[in-house]
């Protein structure tokens, strides 16, 4: 049992693996066997002085030694290399994964300023808008209520800013045109009044046209019937004097009745015929009549076609006309007038009072008046920052400068930010004069004489106005 347990610790101890740590064992040299001093004496166990702990580690050593078949008891000797660097490699496992990371943090950390050395990038950038002068369109005193609006107010579009009175505006040219307008109302006025009356009386005379047409019309008509009762008895008579005649005839001719007894039975004849024909022709002259007086003509001895009433009523029918054309004249100078007066007003308005408002969102930049003060036509009094398009104005060297070019796209960092905005190239002004309603004039930035103005509409947002702020532009190019 000694022998297999000092093999087995033999055998752990060549594969490497850790001892356990063992009571210290004296060291006595053994005696040789066989000689003089006495017999020989045995080597001391590796379980002599073990406790349990210490038996149970030297049996899972023993049998973790059993199970890895590339132990040094392999049966193939050029294999333990192998086996001894695949040892270390695992030993070394957690220091190389370090190293690995390491290199990695290095190069990114490396390759980034290497980056920016190869891009195109600003010298100097800074959040540009551009200046809105509000100007005095007339003359006049500046109106309570700009105290309301200081340097750096926002402003959305359409804000009232300030109101200039001029109480000395001319209006002689307005109050002329009122009082010709007034006179004209006074005349219409008249005329309608008088065609009131006019109206009224040709009424009158129409009623009594009318009346005498019906009267007259009753007249004939009962003169008609006459006529045609007076017809009847001329024909009756008529006809008794054509009998007569013919029983005179017989006796005239037999020379039973005289000759002046026949003259006078042929006379009654005639006489009774004609009377019947003149009887119709006066009937069909009343019809005649009776025709006109329906169809509005009256016919007479003792007056002309139309009776006084209705040429009374067909000169206040002209009057009239000429009444209403006299209205609708005054009328058409009142609507021409009344227009001229409305253009009028406008201008004197124009002229009288003024309001100036915020023509784009901004913020009040600077204020160059005060309520009270006069001021005059063209006189500067409010500037507006123009938020609604933030620009940014950069200066670059002069080799970038010339790689540029307009519409190129680029992008904005602010600086103590890490988003970016992008735009793109709206100007290239170079070492000529940038424009001069710049809130911030490109002049100020000296660092490097070539100007680039880039457009970024992702900082035009509302509330929002960060004219001033620094920070550097990349041109991807």
């Amino acid at each position: 049992m000694g022998q297999s347990s000092k093999s087995r610790a033999k055998g752990a101890s060549a594969a490497g693996a850790p001892e356990v740590p063992q009571p210290p064992i004296p060291l006595v040299r053994p005696r040789e066997r066989g000689s003089a001093t006495g017999p020989a004496v045995e080597k001391p166990s590796r379980f002599a002085g073990l406790d349990v702990a210490g038996h149970l580690t030297l049996l899972r050593e023993a049998f973790e030694k059993r199970s890895h078949p590339g132990s040094e008891t392999h049966a193939d000797p050029r294999l333990a290399w192998l086996f001894r660097l695949a040892q270390q490699v695992a030993a070394q496992r957690r220091r190389l994964l370090k190293a690995l990371v390491g290199l990695l943090i290095v190069a990114a950390v490396g390759w980034m300023p290497v980056r920016t050395l190869l891009q195109t990038t600003s010298t100097e950038a800074i959040v540009n808008a551009r200046l809105i002068t509000l100007r005095a369109p007339i003359e006049g005193e500046i109106a309570p209520g700009l105290d309301a609006f200081r340097v750096g107010t926002e402003l959305p579009p359409g804000t009232r800013l300030l109101r200039i009175v001029n109480q000395r505006a001319e209006r002689g040219r307005l109050d002329d045109l009122r009082r010709l307008a007034n006179r004209l109302e006074g005349e219409r006025a008249a005329f309608m009044a008088r065609r009131d009356d006019v109206e009224r009386l040709h009424a009158d005379l129409a009623a009594q046209t009318r009346a005498f047409m019906d009267g007259r019309l009753r007249q004939l008509e009962a003169r008609t019937a006459e006529l045609r009762s007076e017809i009847a008895a001329a024909t009756a008579n008529r006809e008794e004097a054509e009998r007569a005649l013919a029983r005179a005839k017989p006796l005239a001719a037999s020379n039973t009745m005289s000759n002046a007894a026949f003259e006078k039975v042929r006379r009654d004849a005639t006489v009774a015929t004609e009377t019947q024909g003149a009887m119709r022709h006066r009937l069909a002259g009343v019809e005649v009549e009776v025709a006109a007086l329906r169809q509005g003509v009256f016919i007479g001895d003792s007056y002309n076609d139309r009776p006084r009433s209705s040429q009374r009523a067909d000169e206040l029918a002209q009057r009239l006309g000429e009444v209403v054309a006299d209205i609708r004249e005054r009328e058409t100078q009142l609507a021409s007038l009344r227009a001229e007066i409305a253009e009028e007003w406008r201008r004197h308005e124009a002229l009288a009072t003024a309001e100036l408002a915020a023509p784009v969102r901004g913020s009040v930049w600077e204020v160059m008046t005060a309520p009270g003060e006069t001021v005059v036509r063209g006189q500067e009094l409010v500037r507006v920052l123009d938020c609604s398009g933030v620009v940014v104005t950069a200066t670059v060297g002069e080799t970038a400068y010339n790689r540029l070019r307009i519409g190129d796209p680029a992008r904005f960092r602010l600086r103590g930010e890490g988003s970016e905005h992008k735009g793109r190239i709206i100007g290239l002004t170079g070492v000529a004069a940038a424009p001069a309603n710049l809130a911030i004039q490109p002049s100020a930035l000296a660092k490097e004489p070539y100007r680039v103005t880039v457009a970024l509409p992702g900082l035009a947002t509302p509330g929002q106005c960060d004219v001033g702020r620094t920070g550097r532009v990349t041109f991807d190019k």
